[in-house]
């Protein structure tokens, strides 16, 4: 053992993420397997609605994967500080003002959408904003629009449009 791992005052890596991570993607394999049951009854169509759920649903499994992978990662390398609340409860609050600015507004998805990739990005990056500030920008516009497109013109799925005129 090292001498860091006997120091009585070693941070270790909380398991809270481990079991975050875990939840999520148990109720993301439960979802996935009930939209691939609803598509199938729907007769499944490439084109139709019932595909919505199965793509979203299925980026959740892949993405909490991930997540878990991710977690586990940090907890075998003793992630330094023990772990914060903070960027949590800061994505959380993000998340609803997210979903409050696309039901209560007219700033429709792709502004909305956009915005919210950006204030995510930045509460999980690490790097200062004048070196990612374009990258960042680029991604939140091209999967913001990229996504409204798919599902408005390929899926038939309406999105607020908003102030754009898409």
């Amino acid at each position: 053992m090292s001498d860091a791992a006997n120091t009585p005052g070693a941070a270790k890596a909380a398991p809270g993420p481990i079991i975050a991570a875990g939840l999520l993607f148990a109720v993301g394999a439960l979802l996935f397997t009930q939209a691939l049951t609803l598509a199938a009854d729907r007769g499944y169509a490439p084109s139709g609605p019932a595909l919505a759920p199965v793509i979203v649903t299925g980026l959740w499994v892949l993405v909490s994967l991930a997540y878990l992978a991710e977690s586990i990662k940090a907890r075998g390398a003793a992630a330094e500080g023990g772990g914060s609340w903070r960027t949590p409860l800061l994505l959380l609050a993000a998340l609803i003002v997210y979903a409050l600015v696309l039901k209560y507004t007219v700033t429709g998805y792709v502004l909305a959408t956009a915005a919210f990739i950006l204030a995510t990005a930045r509460l999980l990056s690490t790097r200062p904003v004048r070196e990612v500030i374009v990258r960042d920008l680029l991604v939140a516009a091209g999967l913001s629009v990229g996504v409204y497109l798919v599902f408005t013109r390929l899926l038939g799925i309406v999105l607020p449009a908003g102030v754009l005129p898409l």
